[in-house]
């Protein structure tokens, strides 16, 4: 397995979801649906968010290490196949946990919607990554 790959994915998708979830796209919404006042938030970054951001970027190293992992053994290569991996992965585990979250912990649809395709394009995105580079 090529780490470059990895690395990669992990700092285009962490600046994708730094957009997403900036108030440019949909940061304030996600914002309300978790119910995060502006004051709660600011307090969050004079504390140290950075130390969240490594975090996040290395549970998206993990990640991606695993993406890899199934691209490689499944003997896919080119961007279209790993993205298409990526999606599979999203399909089976993370749209299903996303309805679970629905049905059970009774989450507003637009906060999964909002995580969800998140997760789809950074397992797309990165797939297609890994894949191209294999």
């Amino acid at each position: 397995m090529n780490f470059w790959p990895i690395l990669v994915a992990s700092v285009v998708i962490f600046g994708i979801s730094t957009l997403w979830y900036s108030p440019i796209l949909f940061g304030k919404e996600w914002m309300d649906l978790v119910k995060l006042s502006d004051e709660e938030a600011e307090v969050s970054r004079s504390k140290g968010l950075w130390k969240l951001y490594i975090v996040q970027f290395i549970m998206s190293l993990i990640s991606f290490c695993v993406l890899a992992f199934i691209i490689t053994s499944s003997n896919s290569d080119g961007a279209s196949n790993g993205a298409f991996v990526g999606f599979l992965v999203w399909l089976g585990f993370v749209m299903t946990s996303g309805i679970g979250s629905l049905i059970w912990e009774k989450k507003p649809f637009k906060l999964v919607l909002i995580n969800s395709v998140s997760i789809l394009l950074n397992l797309v995105i990165g797939g297609a990554i890994i894949g191209a580079w294999k």
